[in-house]
């Protein structure tokens, strides 16, 4: 007598779907929660550019990445300027954060700013994120 062919699901087929089924929900879950970082597509500022004419860059807007080295003024005006050390080269540069911002910027922190050239060669912060 000949013998049936089993019909149902094996062991294999169910791992692979639930594989598929963890895939898929874990890929939707992370295309949801995705961060998104607000200062995609912003130039990197080139220090050696700032450094030579700052002039010919004022007006733009640049991404600058560096850590709080010290404050400049001495003074308890509403706007502070800060010293930062840029990451890519270890060179300085002004740093101004208005008072519209209201951040808690201490000695020693990383920040990613994004800033604008001002005519006098600062950098005004018009938005910053904690490294």
């Amino acid at each position: 007598m000949a013998r049936r062919a089993q019909s149902g699901l094996k062991p294999a087929h169910l791992i692979a779907i639930v594989a598929l089924l963890a895939g898929l929900i874990g890929g939707g879950f992370m295309l949801l929660n995705r961060g998104v970082d607000p200062m995609t597509g912003l130039t990197l500022l080139s220090t050696e550019e700032y450094l030579d004419s700052s002039n010919a860059l004022s007006g733009n807007t640049y991404k600058v990445e560096g850590t709080i080295d010290n404050r400049l003024d001495s003074w308890k005006g509403s706007d502070r300027l800060f010293s930062v050390q840029i990451s890519e080269g270890g060179t300085f540069v002004p740093v101004l954060v208005p008072s519209k911002l209201e951040a808690n910027i201490q000695r020693g922190q990383r920040y990613v700013f994004k800033v604008r050239v001002l005519e006098n060669g600062v950098l005004e912060v018009m938005q910053l994120l904690k490294a």
